[in-house]
Formats: C-alpha cells, structure tokens, sequence
C-alpha cells in the first residue's frame, strides 16, 4: 500500500519560514547602505529574483544608486557595496560577481545559509539565513513521512529564499526606521492573515498545461512591479516540476524573444489591481483560444470578467496618485500584502503539484540550470 501525505498547506509553509527570525544588530549594513556611492544587489535563479525585488524598494526608498542583478555594473570599487545572495553560497555567477567586486575592493555582505561557503568566504559580513542544505539523492516526501525536522515543505532553496526575502522586506522597514523584528513579525501576521481555500490548487491543478515528453500545451505568466517578481518565482518552480523526460512549457511574459499565446495555452495573470492593462492582454490571448487565469483580489473587475478562472487573494491597495502606474513597489512593505499571500500560495501550490504526480526533489533538481 502506498502512502502518500496529502498535505497542502500554506499554514505549514509560514509556520516552517517563521522558524527562523533575525536577531543580529545590523545597525552597520545600514550604515553600509547609507554611506556607499552604489549599492549592487546580486544573485542568479530566483535569489536573483530577491536581489531585483531588494533594489527596486531600495531605488524607491531614496536609494538611488543602487543596481539589480540586471544592472550589474562592469567595474566595482573601493566605494561600492554588494549584496550577494546565495542559499549554498557556491552559485558559479554569483560567486564571478563576488570575486571581481572583491578585486575591486567593494565591500561585501553575503545572505547565505552556509557559514563556510565560497560565497561566504570571499564576504566582509555574512548574514545567515537558515534554509535546507544541499540534499543526497533522497525523496523529500519520505523525509516529511518520518518527520524528520530539516525536511522542507517544498524543495531545495524555498526556506532560504523566502526567510531572505522578508528578512530583505523587513530591513527596508527599519531603514525607514521600524525595528527590524517586528516588522518581520508583522509580514508574517499580515501573510497568515490569509489561507486559500482548497478549492484553489485543485482549480488552478486542472487548468494548467501538464507535463509531457511532447509538450505542446504551455503556460504564460504576467505580472508588474512585485507581482511580477511574484510570477518570475513561479514561473522557475514550475518549470522544474517534472520528471524523466517530460517537461512543462512555461514563460514569465517578459523573458527575452518571442513569448506567441496559441490555442489551449494557459496565461496566468497575477494583477492584485486587476489591471485595465493586463484585462485589454487577457482579451487578446483569449481570441487566440487560450485559457486565462487570474490571481488578483477585485473579483468585481474587467479582468475577473474576462478569464476562465478568478482566484481571490485579498490584500492589494489602490492608490490613486497623478503619475503612478498600478503596477509599483510601496516605500512600506506590509502594503505588499497580496504579493506575499500570492508567493506563499503558489509556492504551497508547488507542493501540491509535486506530491499529486510525486515528483521527487532529485527530479526536480534534474531540471535546474546547469550554467549559473
């Protein structure tokens, strides 16, 4: 007899990444910040994900000279900070960036979760984030059915990447002079405010194109500001959610080249705003004879009206300023409340998935970029 764990739950997920809490001063990367002529935030895969999300409430905070890892500049120097960020702390890119910014005599801190990492050991500061190590070619879900305590709810780096990001989210708030545990505190509360109901992974589950050795059938992903680094994350778990030979056909609508919509194509849409913008594409793709998904929290909207599924995920504030997209990145992270239940949905989702078709983390690792 097979015994599988049905055991979706975004409560478990919160409940894993609050076991963790920063207790160090950082009073000096404050002062790092503050006080260098740039700041550069790296890292590749979703931590570069991260580091995009960290520089832009940074850039929007007063922080003006600071650059993502899509800005990256070709000479580092003696004035410079970076911000490299790295679960293993051995990612080959990453670790290039560290090494030529380190010539240059940059300053740099490291978010990793191994104290002696390559990445760490070429750092001034490490700030440790604690998440699941490198694994043996094990399955995770037998690990959960033992209850062994370093197990991950979801694969590989989601304990590290998510208790970085509100770690990151968190040191936004205290440079705008909060205390850094309650602010963390507070994204928390503000996520576990929310449980989707189980409705929405079965209903999202049998929208989304499946994985095939012949896939055709792909899924498109939209999304602006921190919704949009929402999908990017999205988008990578998905795709390695696979086996053997079969693969998923999935874009972030933004990746470089031509991203065509065809007939039986899913577009998922994450919009809290609902925006008139991403309803006017949603249109355009449905005359094409694709599916339309939405993640937003105005089921009232153009954008509900038009898809083939509306998930409700409360939380998006409309703000009505002369000049300001819809799409944005709050100076105060607990407004991002919709992107964070939304992240910590879909990454729930992913293990639903993963425990439905019962894929293992060795499959999922077999998927991973074998350049970065």
């Amino acid at each position: 007899m097979i015994i599988r764990l049905y055991s979706v739950s975004y409560k478990r997920l919160i409940d894993a990444v609050s076991q963790y809490e920063p207790k160090d001063d950082v009073s000096w990367i404050l002062e790092r910040i503050t006080n260098s002529k740039r700041v550069i935030v790296f890292g590749t895969g979703r931590s570069g994900d991260i580091a995009d999300a960290f520089a832009k409430f940074l850039r929007n905070i007063g922080i003006d000279q600071t650059f993502g890892p899509n800005d990256v500049p070709y000479i580092f120097g003696p004035c410079d900070l970076l911000i490299a960020i790295s679960g293993s702390g051995a990612t080959q890119y990453t670790l290039e960036v560290a090494k030529v910014a380190k010539e240059g005599g940059s300053f740099i801190v490291s978010l990793t979760s191994d104290q002696k990492s390559p990445l760490a050991l070429l750092s001034d500061r490490v700030i440790m984030i604690p998440g699941a190590k490198k694994w043996r070619e094990s399955d995770y879900f037998i690990n959960n059915l033992l209850g062994t305590p370093t197990a991950p709810l979801t694969p590989l780096g989601t304990l590290f990447e998510l208790r970085a990001l509100l770690f990151l989210l968190s040191l936004i708030s205290y440079i705008r002079g909060e205390e850094l545990i309650k602010a963390y505190r507070n994204l928390i509360a503000i996520i576990n405010e929310f449980e989707p109901p189980s409705e929405y992974y079965e209903k999202l589950y049998e929208i989304l194109p499946k994985a095939s050795e012949y896939a055709k059938q792909k899924t498109t992903i939209l999304g602006e500001g921190l919704s949009g680094i929402v999908g990017r994350f999205f988008s990578t778990r998905l795709r390695h959610l696979s086996k053997g030979n079969a693969e998923r056909l999935v874009n972030y609508w933004l990746d470089k080249g031509s991203v065509a919509v065809r007939r039986n194509d899913v577009v998922l849409v994450i919009s809290g705003s609902a925006s008139e913008f991403f309803a006017t594409l949603a249109e355009k793709a449905k005359t094409k004879g694709a599916k339309v998904a939405v993640v937003t929290s105005f089921q009232e909207s153009k954008l509900a009206n038009v898809s083939d599924l509306t998930l409700i995920i409360p939380g998006r504030q409309i703000f009505k300023l002369k000049g300001l997209r819809s799409s944005y990145f709050p100076q105060d992270p607990k407004y991002s409340a919709f992107e964070l239940r939304t992240l910590f949905f879909l990454e729930s989702f992913i293990h639903y998935v993963a425990e439905k078709e019962n894929i293992s983390e060795t499959d999922i690792k077999m998927m991973h970029s074998d350049f970065t």
